[in-house]
């Protein structure tokens, strides 16, 4: 993967701009209902972006996106704890067209990255235990499976040393 081709944002729910093009992005990724379900469990087929948006407020919450060409073909967000020990991550999704080149790793990456320079002593993601894909993906990067809730997510844990 040549990462000259893509670049990181950090994009902002309270730009009508950055919202009026998610909005288009994510009605069109996550417009089957599987999709939606591994990406936001709590959310109800179909997609509505106001109550997507209504995860994210009042939240302390960074969202980047990757693109090629200003286009955005990859998408993440984090939420660093109160007590700034432990870094939450969250909505990771990349384009159908541009899987399996890595982005997922790197968006990954750049938010450990993000939450180490807060200072973060832990990153956590919660999964949908029948997402193998992504279980495999979180391991591979050192994550640990913790405890599957009675929700039926997994909850996998990474301690930064």
């Amino acid at each position: 993967m040549n990462m000259h081709e893509y670049k990181l944002e950090e994009i902002l729910f309270s730009r009508k701009e950055d919202c009026r093009i998610l909005e288009s992005v994510l009605s069109d990724w996550l417009s089957k209902p599987k999709i939606l379900n591994y990406v936001e469990p709590k959310l109800n087929f179909p997609f509505n972006f106001k109550k997507w948006l209504s995860i994210y407020k009042n939240n302390n919450t960074n969202t980047f996106v990757i693109k090629k060409k200003n286009w955005i073909i990859g998408y993440i967000s984090v939420q660093i704890s109160h007590n700034k020990k432990n870094c939450e991550l969250f909505h990771l999704f990349i384009d159908k067209s541009f899987r399996n080149n890595a982005l997922g790793q790197f968006l990954i990456k750049r938010s450990e990255e993000f939450g180490k320079l807060k200072g973060v002593e832990t990153f956590s993601v919660n999964l949908i235990n029948k997402n193998q894909a992504a279980i495999n993906l979180f391991e591979k990067l050192g994550y640990n499976k913790k405890v599957i809730k009675n929700n039926g997510l997994l909850k996998m844990v990474k301690v930064i040393n």
